[in-house]
């Protein structure tokens, strides 16, 4: 049977329901058709795809995704892939050159980063943003909408920051901290047939995320 700890991101996503996948997006919850532009960007060449956050620092990858920057994570200006220092990655045991987009199609709610550990190269932290399904049921709306699949662990908080803290199983824990109408969601996953307790990840996702949010707008 296939390891269900993949990969950081596949677990991270399966909690957030909000995510779409391939031609649809879900900003309401309800699959969507998606814009003619969307249809066509395949036929688009990378040169001519935005390649740079808000602020005009460029992404430590090229895209060939047009709708990266979509409705589906247009609730926050924050972009992991820029904003997170190499000194943070260093930091952590990443290896920056091993950065690399999550979103593995275009128009995904997904939008941000994952990097892998120096001495493992399996095991990876990501941190990416998505839109809230419910902006006006916040982050206790989020926990209800997604309460199956999942452990939900007791709430954080960061910089005064209420945090969400969840693990779908072992070698895995994901934070969350709301943005704006997204969320900045920070995963940590690690393979193998011993990995360390979950308790151990989330400490390690929330230190990740504390190193990062004075970056996250609220």
């Amino acid at each position: 049977m296939p390891d269900p700890r993949a990969t950081g991101l596949a677990i991270a996503l399966a909690s957030f329901t909000v995510f779409s996948f391939g031609g649809c997006g879900t900003e309401t919850g309800q699959a969507q058709p998606v814009a003619e532009s969307s249809v066509a960007a395949p036929s688009l060449k990378p040169e001519g795809i935005r390649q740079t956050d808000d602020a005009g620092n460029r992404l430590p990858f090229e895209t060939e995704f047009p709708n990266r920057w979509s409705i589906n994570n247009d609730g926050s200006t924050y972009e992991p892939c820029t904003q997170v220092s190499v000194e943070v990655v260093n930091r952590f045991g990443l290896d920056p050159d091993t950065v690399e987009d999550v979103a593995a199609s275009d128009f995904q709610t997904a939008r941000g980063c994952q990097w892998k550990y120096i001495n493992d190269r399996r095991s990876s932290i990501a941190q990416f943003v998505g839109n809230l399904q419910r902006p006006e049921d916040g982050l206790a709306g989020h926990k209800e909408l997604n309460r199956a699949g999942t452990s939900w662990l007791p709430d954080a908080e960061i910089n005064g920051r209420p945090v969400l803290r969840e693990s779908m199983g072992p070698g895995d824990c994901t934070v969350y901290v709301r943005s704006g109408d997204a969320l900045v969601i920070t995963s940590v996953t690690r393979m193998g047939s011993n990995p360390p307790a979950t308790e151990q990840l989330c400490t390690e996702a929330a230190d990740f995320l504390r190193a990062t949010v004075a970056q996250i707008p609220q």
